[in-house]
């Protein structure tokens, strides 16, 4: 196992344990919480222990990717070649943050018509592209799939309806 795995696995325990650590130890005893909350969503431990069980969920796959993802180096000449090949295809910094900053003003006046899932759902799949993916078996899977998933979190886990638009009288 080379170094960089290793220090991957390292990162990866050691998130781990403090993950653990919060949900057992940190959260039970540094947060007040009442008796009964009517929202979950309200309660003050709620999201301090979906972060730490999200900080768990990484460091499990991030120990998993380097324990179990053999990656093949590449031959200085390939990496040399793909180098010249992305900067030939990339637009300049202030280019990208401005095109960047204007989608996201179209995500956020989208919102307001299309709601908070259909909006998402276009926005991931116009980043994914942007940024270079072009694997659609990827792209479009995680771009429907992401948005409902975290929609159906808030509805159902948390309790706090999202706004779905134009689609809120067709449910």
């Amino acid at each position: 196992m080379d170094s960089s795995k290793k220090l991957d696995l390292f990162a990866g325990a050691l998130f781990l344990v403090l993950g653990i650590l919060t949900l057992i130890v940190l959260i039970p005893v540094g947060v007040a919480s009442p008796g009964s909350v009517e929202i979950s969503a309200l309660s003050p431990e709620f999201w301090p222990r979906v972060i730490a069980i999200a900080v768990v969920v990484v460091a499990l796959c991030l120990m998993a990717e380097s324990y179990f993802l053999k990656v093949p180096e590449p031959d200085a000449d390939e990496d040399a070649e793909a180098d010249a090949v992305y900067k030939l295809d990339t637009l300049p910094g202030t280019l990208r943050t401005i095109i960047l900053i204007f989608a996201l003003f179209l995500f956020y006046f989208a919102l307001t018509t299309l709601g908070v899932v259909a909006s998402s759902i276009v926005l991931m799949l116009a980043m994914m592209l942007f940024f270079g993916e072009r694997k659609w078996y990827y792209i479009v899977p995680i771009s429907i799939i992401l948005p409902i998933l975290l929609y159906l979190f808030f509805l159902h886990v948390a309790g706090v309806p999202m706004p779905l638009g134009m689609f809120e009288t067709l449910g």
